[in-house]
Formats: C-alpha cells, structure tokens, sequence
C-alpha cells in the first residue's frame, strides 16, 4: 500500500480490482464494484469543490450504511476536505451540537433512515439550533431515492449534473493543505467521529488518513483478509467498527464488504448463508439472534472467522455453535477502533479471553491511574496505547486533549486492565465502572463470565447498587435465554461457589431487554445505575 491518503487508496484498489464486488448492502439492495466507487467518489469530490468546499473545510455525512455514505466520505477525502460522521439516531438538538462544533461547510444526508424516519424532517429544527447559536448554515444535499426535492437543500443528483465536472487539483496536494482554513491541526485528518457521549456532550475525535490507512493494513493481515474473503458487519459507518473495521479493511484487502441500514436477524443469517460470508466483525447480538431463528442450521453456512467483544464462555459457545474460529478484539474510537487484535490461529483460550497483542507498531502498557508510573505484568491499572492509530486529538477541545494524551504520546483510555507476560493484554472494565464493595474493588467482568455460564442466563451486565455499610455493591442485570427459566435462587446458588462473597451480587434482576448504545450495541450501563438510583431515591 503505497497511497497515503483515502482517496488514493481507493484509486489503487479500482485499478487493482476493477469492477469486482466490493460493497453490498442488505440481501443485494446495493451493489458497487471498486472501480464504480472510485469514479462516484471523484465525480462526488469535485461537486464538493464546485460548491465552494476547500481544503480543510468540514463535510458532515449523516447516512445510515448505504452506498452513499462510502462516496461522500470518500468524495470529501478526493477535495481534501474532513469528513464528520453524524450519528443516525440522533434527536436534532444532539446533531445540531456535532454541527456547531465541527462547522461544515456541506451536509450530506439521505431522505429517510432506516426506510421510515423521515429524516428531512430533522432539517429545520437542526438549522434552527444552529442559527441560535450564531453558527453558520451549510450547504444541505440530500439524497433521495423518491425522486422528491425539498425546499432550501440541493438534490444530490441535481449537484452532481451541475458540478460533478470540476477541475480539482491531485487528492494528495488537496490533503496536504487541509490546515488552510484556520485550523492547522486537521493537517492530514480524514475524519471526526464522535464519542459515545455517555458522560457530558459528544467530543469530535480527529482521525488521520495515514493512521487509518496503517491500522486498516494491519487488521486486514491479522484477520487475514484478501480478495476470496466475504466480510460481514452490522457496525455503523459513523462509527469505527464500519468506517474504520469495515469499509477501509476490505478497501485496502480487495476483500468484499457487506453492510446493512438497517440490522435485522432473519437478513443476518440470510446474508451468511446466501452470499457464503467467511468473516463476521461486530457484535455478538448478530450472532447470538440469528442461531434463535426457525431454521438455523450451521451447516449451510461457510462462516470461518468472527471478531466481536463478548465473555469468554459466551465466545467458545458461538465458536461450538457457528464452527468458526471466534476471537476478542480491543480499542476505542481514540484509537481509530483498535488497537490490539487475537489473531485466528491463537489457542481458544487466548482468542477467549485476551483481547490479543497490540497491533505492529503499536505500544500498550498499563499504569497506576494516579501515578502514571507503567505496572508489572498481570497488575490491574490503566491501559495506555501509543503510536500511528492514536486520534490527533479532540477537534477544538485542546484541554480535553491533553487531559487524555500525555507529553510522552500516550493515550489514557480510562479502561482497566492487565498486560500479560506473553505480551497480549486483557480488559477488566472501565474504571467508572469499577464496583468499590467496602475497601475491595471488584471488576464486573469477573462476575458477568461466571453468570454467563449458567445455561438459562443470556446477556449480563453487573452495575454498583448503593448499600448502606459497604457503599457499593455488586446488582447483576440479566436476560433469560428462549424457552428457559431461571430464579435469583438458582443463581445466587451458582455464583456462591465461584465467587468469593464480597463479589456475589446482592440483587439479580432478571429483564427482557438492555437499554443498548446505537453505534456499538453496548450495553449502557449508566442506565442501569439510573435505575437503581431512582429505585433508591424513591419514597418508601
């Protein structure tokens, strides 16, 4: 991979690949070949530049997984503009704070999400958001399949007619001057994504192309992906796991990338079976549904690999019931998405149960959080990671910056974890999410694995309720799989051997459904916290 920015990444795979498959969406709702992307996304670059976007200039791209969304963020890539990845289940007001902070000159949308919000509906109150707070109003192109226009946006179609045509300078020479609009920080910077947001409003994470190209390149070697390979994820592109995990690795592998706007089980396992996929990446909810449905049989299936965050029993069970080689995976958008990988040929228990190596030319090591001063191996403390993959940092938060980037480069994930002396690193948990059960920390991953393993019990999540001596104290949240049952008896009955009693939960709440972030399919435990609170707030 000679290319050193997005755009000419594309260039090299079309002339590589030609018109070879490489991104479909849904059961072949969408089909486009390498050298067709290359040639939308020029034509989608330089309408950008006869729309008046330059070098530097932000293009916000506000579309589920579609086609569309690859040739805007690519075509933003071709006129050395950044793209910025708007969250699709945003409320206007939350879309409205992205916009404000990152200041595009474009927004490129489609008409309706997920074929039913109408998603144009959003426009007026997010611009009228903006205009509150006295931040210029893009330019609005819509994409829509209706043929339909919408008062004061431009039809994607229409622009493209008027300006697809115009004399651009090479991607490269564009890139390079993407520091000219006032912010020299976005030299070379591919993207902003924004964080989860879970604690306070959404910072816009600055990704590079070279750090994005770098990183893609060795996942791909890693999950050993190539041209015969059929890759599956439901990861959203406004997030690492389809932007980063999905759409560049299988660019930069020629491998054939399959996507969907909207994720449904029955179109999962449809979509593994019908299009024969050999990789799978993402979440294990995916998975876990599919094998529910009337008339799985893995049999019809040549699913042979799948990289996805889950416990470890919950990962060997999938590897039994799939007969595909499951392996855990580590990073955060900070980190372009990744940054240590279990590779396929690993032993089970390490694919199981560590989250792999870091990355070539990556480093990780794990600190006292207070200290900052690197641990010994299998000591808990933070994980840091340092090198190509790290964000340049958050666009217009230079404090919130240096706040988790060191003098030295390393990032401060705020994550808990361990490194192994076989040089592989494993996660505990966040540390907001550490429980403190009177003068011992528990990490709630411990207790989730042994819940997990009892053969009623589906998905867990182990949260601190308050307790009025010790504190804190761990409350397990959990679902019941299909066609089981299962009492807190039981369970406490099954914990009690496996734990000492400090980690025992006091409480196990058994509910249909976990309250799941949009972009990872997370479970979102401060919610969970929520509940308990209001429960303990409530008058008796």
């Amino acid at each position: 991979m000679t290319a050193e920015n997005l755009f000419d990444v594309l260039a090299e795979a079309a002339a590589a690949h030609g018109e070879r498959e490489f991104m479909i969406t849904g059961r072949r709702a969408e089909v486009m070949g390498f050298a067709a992307f290359a040639e939308r996304a020029d034509r989608f670059g330089r309408m950008l530049a006869g729309l008046g976007v330059m070098p530097g200039d932000r293009v916000a791209v506000w579309i589920t997984n579609r086609v569309a969304w690859a040739v805007a963020a690519f075509g933003a890539a071709r006129c050395g503009a950044v793209t910025v990845a708007v969250n699709t289940r945003l409320s206007a007001r939350e879309v409205a704070h992205m916009l404000r902070l990152t200041q595009p000159r474009a927004l490129v949308m489609e008409a309706n999400f997920l074929g039913k919000v109408q998603a144009t509906d959003r426009i007026a109150p997010v611009l009228a958001e903006l205009a509150e707070g006295g931040t210029p109003a893009p330019a609005v192109i819509v994409r829509c399949d209706e043929g339909r226009s919408y008062p004061g946006t431009l039809d994607w179609d229409a622009a493209l007619a008027a300006h697809g045509d115009t004399r651009l300078a090479p991607a490269a020479e564009l890139v390079a001057r993407s520091g000219d609009g006032g912010h020299p920080e976005l030299v070379g910077v591919a993207g902003i994504l924004s964080t989860s947001g879970t604690t306070g409003a959404p910072k816009g994470v600055m990704l590079t192309h070279a750090g994005l190209i770098r990183e893609a390149f060795e996942i791909g070697i890693g999950m050993q992906l190539s041209p015969r390979e059929r890759f599956y994820s439901v990861g959203p592109l406004y997030h690492c796991s389809g932007y980063m995990h999905g759409l560049i690795c299988n660019l930069i592998a020629g491998s054939t990338y399959y996507t969907t706007p909207a994720y449904r089980a029955e179109e999962t396992l449809a979509v593994l079976r019908e299009e024969r996929i050999t990789v799978y990446h993402g979440f294990s909810v995916a998975l876990q549904e599919a094998e529910q449905l009337p008339g799985f049989d893995a049999r019809t299936l040549v699913l042979r690999r799948g990289w996805f965050g889950a416990s470890a029993s919950e990962l060997a069970r999938l590897e039994r019931v799939y007969g595909a080689r499951m392996s855990l995976l580590y990073g955060l958008t900070e980190t372009g998405g990744n940054a240590s990988l279990c590779l396929p040929d690993d032993p089970p228990a390490d694919r199981h149960e560590k989250c792999g190596r870091p990355l070539p030319g990556v480093e990780m090591r794990v600190v006292d959080p207070q200290s900052g001063v690197a641990l010994p191996p299998e000591t808990p403390g933070e994980i840091c990671v340092r090198g190509y993959n790290v964000m340049r940092g958050y666009f217009r938060d230079p404090d919130a910056t240096a706040r988790t980037i060191d003098a030295a480069g390393w990032l401060h994930t705020g994550d808990q974890g361990v490194m192994l002396p076989c040089g592989a690193v494993k996660w505990l948990s966040r540390f907001k999410d550490i429980i403190r059960v009177g003068g011992e920390n528990l990490a709630p991953l411990e207790v989730e694995e042994i819940l997990t393993r009892h053969p009623a019990v589906g998905q867990v999540a182990v949260v601190a309720g308050p307790h009025p001596r010790l504190g804190e104290v761990p409350v397990a949240f959990l679902t019941v799989k299909p066609g089981r049952t299962v009492t807190p008896v039981e369970l406490e009955a099954h914990c009690r051997d496996l734990l000492a009693n400090f980690k025992m939960p006091r409480r196990f709440i058994i509910i249909d459904e976990f309250p799941l972030t949009s972009a990872t399919m997370r479970i979102q435990k401060v919610k969970l916290r929520e509940m308990l609170a209001t429960e303990a707030a409530a008058p008796v």
